[in-house]
This record gives C-alpha cells, sequence and structure tokens, in this order.
C-alpha cells in the first residue's frame, strides 16, 4: 500500500506545488472579499479532485498492464485511491484552517462557529463527491468520468443547501449531512472493493 501511495504521490507532486501555489495565491485573496472561512472549502475540494485524476493518469500510462505482473492486488489499488483521498482533502482541510485562522486573525474577525460551519460543509462536500468520483472514473472513459467530476460537487453543495433550508439550526443541518457523507463513502468504498474489483478496471 505504501508503495501505491508513493507511486501516486510523484505521479502527482509537481501539480500539486502548482495547485497549492494557485490556492495560496487565489484563496487568501478571496478570503479577504468573503468569509475567511472560505479557504477551508477551497483547498479541500482542490486537494481532493487531484486524487481522482491519478486514476485516469493509470490508465493513460498504462500502469494497468504493469500492475498485473506485480505484486498487487487490484483491492489494494482500490483502496489506495480511497485512501489518497482521504489523505490529500485532510491535507487541504487542514492548510485552510490554518490560512483561515491567520486571515481571521489578520482582519479581526476569529468566530469559531463559522469555522465549525466551515469545516463541516468542506468535510462534507469532500466525502459526498469522492463517494462519486472515485468508482464513477474507474468505470467510465476519461472524458465521461471528467463530466462525473464537474457534476459531483455541485450536486454535493446542493444536498448541504437543502438540508440548510430544511433545518434552521446551520450546524445541526452541517453535522447531519457530515454524517450522511461519511456513511456515503464508507458505502462507496465496500460496494466498489465488491462490484469494481470483478470489472476490467
Amino acid at each position: 500500500m505504501k508503495g501505491l501511495l508513493l507511486k501516486d504521490y510523484y505521479l502527482i507532486k509537481s501539480v500539486l506545488y502548482i495547485i497549492l501555489v494557485v490556492f495560496a495565491v487565489v484563496g487568501i485573496g478571496m478570503s479577504f472579499l468573503t468569509s475567511t472561512w472560505v479557504l477551508t472549502v477551497i483547498a479541500t475540494v482542490m486537494l481532493g479532485m487531484i486524487s481522482v485524476t491519478t486514476i485516469n493518469m493509470d490508465r493513460n500510462s498504462g500502469w494497468k498492464k504493469v500492475s498485473i505482473v506485480l505484486p498487487v492486488s487490484r483491492t489494494a489499488v482500490l483502496d489506495c485511491k480511497y485512501i489518497l483521498y482521504l489523505l490529500l482533502s485532510g491535507i487541504g482541510l487542514l492548510l485552510g484552517v490554518i490560512l483561515g485562522v491567520v486571515a481571521s486573525i489578520i482582519k479581526g474577525q476569529i468566530d469559531d462557529q463559522s469555522m465549525m460551519l466551515f469545516v463541516g460543509i468542506s468535510v462534507a462536500m469532500a466525502l459526498l463527491s469522492g463517494s462519486m468520483t472515485i468508482p464513477l472514473t474507474f468505470l467510465l472513459s476519461e472524458e465521461k468520468s471528467m463530466l462525473a467530476l464537474i457534476i459531483a460537487y455541485p450536486f454535493s453543495s446542493f444536498v448541504f443547501v437543502g438540508a440548510a433550508l430544511l433545518i434552521d439550526n446551520k450546524l445541526l443541518a452541517c453535522g447531519l449531512v457530515t454524517i450522511v457523507g461519511v456513511l456515503l463513502y464508507a458505502i462507496s468504498w465496500l460496494i466498489s472493493r465488491k462490484q469494481i474489483i470483478n470489472k476490467d478496471i
């Protein structure tokens, strides 16, 4: 598993650095125009999306043919993608929170409730989107999987908006959507291990 994660890290290393620089410039600028905590959502979503692209990179580079002759099970390959998604999203969340705290201190607008709300939105969007994009990227062609990636994040935000409209307490709504996201991510992972593994990925 460690070798698979390192392989994916080397694939995205150069892109990762560029994304971090873009995030630092754009995110900090946006934080002064909107809520400072928007940084958590941007960072979590941006880094999570990178991990999904490694599936298509594997497909285009011929990794599948190479992996057949290696002592690597299909289950391990699939598990690696789900773990990488969690790792990168988690790093994005942590980075977003740190920069959000710094920006809040600079602006003099420290608000714990807003921080919790945006952290919840970030986690919910990441898990809801990941539960859809990872299996769909395995199953669909590169063009169709990109469409799934584009649709997944707006869909996740619509779920949160719907919950916020139905429940007056935004923190409660966010917490419930986050729980749903955790459950869907776990279900997606379990189903993928049983169904996608048996297909030609």
